[in-house]
């Protein structure tokens, strides 16, 4: 179920009443009784939705401080989907990122803050982002022949991508970069689904699974699943 871009797993079972859990990936588990309608289902989310959200806002912030990162040497982060090695090297002069086959090398001033190198390191993968969004795009606007008049990139802290179908504008996480080529493909898929259907009833994911299908690309319930087991690999 997804209620207000709130992925929910639901499960039937032999319980007498409804019970919504929030697991400590941030991940939201609704249990149902079998025989329960969907409408009484939705209604119960409805009222839980903003302790919903709490919840996972803490669960997250619990995980972040659990593997937060401190962008030095050594450390693990993701490029497309696959894990570098972090190498920091002292510059006192212009600062910046380079992509290697197995490992990020970042050059910062050895007085910087985690904050600070982290910083560099997402100019980096803002970088390496715009082209592939870009390609992407281009692909989806001829596809489904619908334009963007402004597209945005930046940190954003629970979404992949927004999509304002009426001012022809999307969003997307900088994270995307960190994310399988075919992920960013999915999360553009998905934005661009919305031109035909604003909500995420039953049609948009039909439509967004017959066009990932098309793609040779894994259906978007498998498409985020896999995000999210990489969401919190390398870097927070």
């Amino acid at each position: 179920m997804i209620f207000r871009d709130l992925e929910i797993e639901v499960l039937r079972k032999r319980v007498r009443n409804m019970r919504l859990s929030v697991k400590p990936d941030g991940s939201i588990v609704l249990v149902v009784p079998m025989l329960l309608p969907e409408p009484m289902a939705i209604a119960f989310v409805e009222k839980q939705y903003a302790w919903m959200l709490r919840t996972r806002e803490k669960m997250i912030e619990r995980a972040e401080k659990q593997q937060k990162m401190h962008y030095r040497t050594g450390e693990s982060h993701l490029l497309w989907g696959k894990p570098l090695t972090l190498r920091v090297e002292e510059e006192r002069g212009r600062e910046s990122v380079d992509f290697r086959d197995d490992e990020i090398i970042l050059y910062a001033h050895p007085e910087r803050s985690d904050a600070e190198r982290k910083k560099i390191l997402y100019q980096g993968y803002l970088r390496q982002l715009r082209p592939v969004l870009t390609e992407l795009i281009d692909k989806w606007t001829m596809r489904t022949g619908n334009h963007l008049n402004e597209v945005q990139l930046r940190l954003m802290r629970t979404e992949w991508g927004s999509c304002s179908p009426k001012q022809h504008r999307m969003t997307f996480n900088v994270d995307l970069a960190r994310m399988p080529r075919e992920c960013v493909e999915y999360v553009v898929i998905h934005e661009f689904t919305h031109f035909e259907h604003c909500d995420h009833s039953a049609a948009f994911w039909a439509l967004c699974d017959l066009r990932l299908a098309d793609e040779g690309l894994q259906n978007g319930k498998q498409q985020r699943a896999r995000m999210r087991k990489l969401v919190r690999c390398g870097g927070d």
